[in-house]
């Protein structure tokens, strides 16, 4: 369950170790700018919540491909959603994932505001200026027009009907990890 940091007290994270219940998830929510560090290794379709959005295929089947014996196998090539958990990869607030089994009261501080953010290991790049990385991905939304594809855990997926430019050549390129 993600909560908006200004609603909650201060909390700690004692890391990933030994637990990947975040690579169960089914998916992650995406920005133009996240399609070139996940397209070669994970699935870039469109999911309908709330409105028409990009995501990346975390756990079609229940959990990441890329989960060998208990860890990570891309841990230095993970995607931005991946570096960033528990935090929330989209929204234009910084949210966090309460239900992670990291965060508590045990571990470092987590970050509690965005400065705080910024100034630690969850923070990405994708941050910068991202109400207009966001802005830019919903124009670039409205010109489409999808198919509905199929299922994924109860969710339905959509995919582009047509190749226009290199986003759209990346995420067709993607549904090979389908």
């Amino acid at each position: 369950m993600f909560v908006d940091v200004d609603k909650i007290d201060l909390l700690k994270f004692k890391g990933c170790k030994d637990c990947v219940e975040c690579c169960k998830k089914p998916f992650a929510p995406l920005i133009l700018d996240d399609f070139e560090k996940v397209y070669k290794n994970f699935a870039i379709v469109f999911v309908d919540i709330v409105y028409i959005r990009p995501v990346m295929v975390i756990g079609k089947s229940g959990i990441c491909k890329y989960v060998k014996d208990g860890k990570c196998s891309i841990y230095d090539a993970r995607p931005p959603a991946c570096r960033i958990y528990p935090f929330s990869p989209f929204f234009d607030k910084l949210y966090l994932d309460v239900s992670c089994k990291g965060v508590g009261i045990e571990g470092k501080f987590l970050p509690m505001n965005f400065r705080e953010f910024q100034n630690s290991e969850f923070f990405d790049k994708r941050f910068i200026n991202f109400e207009n990385k966001l802005l830019k991905t919903n124009i670039w939304l409205e010109n489409k027009k999808f198919k509905k594809a199929g299922e994924i855990r109860g969710f339905e997926y959509f995919v582009l009907e047509e190749i226009k430019d290199e986003f759209d050549k990346m995420h067709f390129e993607s549904l090979k990890n389908l």
